[in-house]
């Protein structure tokens, strides 16, 4: 008994996506898995805007959509398959001795589905049998990929789960070539051997040379301004050594200028000590960060008191890139006052409504998760639940010892693993600074300004204290052996 494979083309994926140093990976891949005893014949699924190499050939099949019920019911129709092995086609590392495994799992338990609960995208693959496909029940969420509809629904069918050690799930990388981030590292670690590495050794390899991983931001924190009209309990804003003013609005198109060094899609989030929509050029500059290609999304961190018919308005017609959250810590007008030092708890409430209507899907609320919260945090979810607005339960930061610790339980992990933010963010502050990490708030280490140095100067610059990080000999400066943000992300 075999199973055949299908390399499986994910939407927008281009001949560029599926090409790794000088090989075109489908080929690569089937070349590979052929020697596989129990594989049988490759196949090849790429979605109808796809117009590559693999276009016309007879195992190549088309498809209008994803991968849902429908689709594998036509698969094994015009296969006569009965069992097969989905693959990424852009998995330059894929492993075929764990396809291997995975297959023979399949095979001797006579699964009806066989996934991996601990590999990354890239290496692991799922195994669907025609059995599952026929029997399967007319389940609400049919119209989703299969995969999705089957780990809803895992009581109703025969499923093996497949682990592999060592677990690198922390490093959070795809491992697959269409993701332009995790293709550079992958090309990192390739040349480091001159080799596609077993995945055994994938984890010790970054560990003995971390380096691979400090490639460029993908969180860019901007500080538009330091203004606010709320005094919250828990802002850093009133303990920074002095107040922070609006940036010039000349300054974001020059990090956009100079991100493009880099060449690697990332996030743009306007945060900071102040509140973002209160920028006098706060709608030109949107629109700049809108427009440019390597921003993938956009998050305006906002007290909600500006998020009014005019950012309604700008918002309903982003083209979807804005997320925007609302810091919102009240349930009521003396609850919220109290922890926001004003009220305008009906204007904030209303303001996100109308926003969530106009941007469905692209509002969250965040409330903090202090003393101050607890009593009410149930009846706050049960409230925005009904409403359908997605809630954030944001861990207080209270920046290295500067804000008093309202935290009413320690959510660490027990074992430090490396600073994220180390690794992947850069803090702008609101007179261009650049700080590698938010918890130095008044810039005392910054690295340099976006006026006088080069961004990708200011990161090289920041690769010292991300390898000391990973290391564990902790900068001192500005407190990283005190800090637990370590173990939060961003993007």
């Amino acid at each position: 008994m075999k199973s055949d494979i299908l390399l499986y083309i994910d939407s927008a994926t281009s001949d560029n996506d599926l090409r790794f140093l000088d090989s075109f990976l489908p080929d690569l891949l089937a070349q590979r898995l052929q020697k596989i005893e129990t594989a049988g014949t490759v196949y090849y699924s790429v979605p109808s805007s796809y117009n590559g190499t693999l276009s016309g050939s007879a195992a190549c099949f088309v498809r209008s959509g994803h991968d849902d019920v429908e689709f594998w019911k036509d698969l094994f129709a015009r296969t006569g398959s009965g069992h097969i092995c989905k693959i990424y086609a852009d998995s330059p590392f894929l492993d075929p001795s764990i396809i291997r495994e995975m297959i023979d799992h399949h095979l001797k338990y006579l699964a009806e589905f066989t996934f991996s609960e601990n590999l990354p995208a890239g290496f692991s693959c799922e195994i669907v049998s025609k059995e599952l496909i026929n029997a399967i029940p007319d389940l609400k969420e049919k119209t989703l990929p299969l995969p999705q509809v089957i780990k809803a629904n895992l009581n109703q069918f025969d499923i093996e789960i497949y682990y592999k050690d060592p677990d690198i799930r922390d490093k959070r990388i795809s491992f697959l070539s269409s993701r332009r981030r995790d293709a550079v590292i992958m090309e990192r670690i390739y040349n480091l051997g001159s080799a596609f590495p077993p995945y055994e050794t994938v984890r010790g390899i970054i560990d003995e040379h971390p380096e691979v991983l400090h490639i460029g931001p993908s969180y860019l924190e901007i500080e538009l301004t330091g203004r606010c009209d709320l005094e919250c309990i828990f802002c850093y804003r009133n303990f920074l050594k002095q107040r922070h003013g609006d940036m010039g609005k000349d300054l974001v198109p020059v990090l956009l200028e100079q991100m493009k060094s880099f060449n690697l899609p990332y996030t743009v989030c306007f945060g900071g000590s102040g509140e973002p929509l209160m920028h006098p050029n706060i709608y030109e500059i949107l629109s700049a960060v809108e427009g440019d290609s390597l921003v993938e999304s956009i998050i305006v961190e906002t007290n909600g008191l500006y998020a009014d018919a005019n950012y309604r308005t700008h918002v309903s017609k982003d083209g979807g890139k804005i997320r925007t959250i609302v810091n919102m810590n009240g349930m009521n007008a003396e609850t919220y006052t109290r922890l926001h030092g004003k009220d305008f708890f009906e204007r904030v409430h209303r303001n996100i409504l109308d926003l969530s209507e106009a941007a469905p899907g692209r509002v969250y609320i965040q409330i903090m998760k202090i003393n101050e919260t607890e009593p009410f945090l149930d009846a706050y979810y049960d409230f925005w639940e009904k409403l359908k607005v997605p809630i954030i339960l944001q861990k207080q930061n209270t920046y290295l010892g500067m804000i008093e610790d309202r935290r009413y339980s320690d959510l660490s992990p027990l074992d430090r693993i490396p600073c994220w933010h180390l690794q992947r963010d850069l803090y702008i502050t609101a007179d261009g600074s650049v700080v590698f990490c938010k918890q130095d708030v008044d810039a005392l280490n910054a690295a340099g300004t976006i006026r006088s140095s080069a961004l990708a100067e200011i990161w090289e610059k920041k690769k010292t204290a991300f390898m000391c990080d990973y290391r564990k000999k902790y900068p001192a400066s500005p407190g990283c052996a005190s800090c637990d943000e370590w173990y939060t992300f961003n993007a």
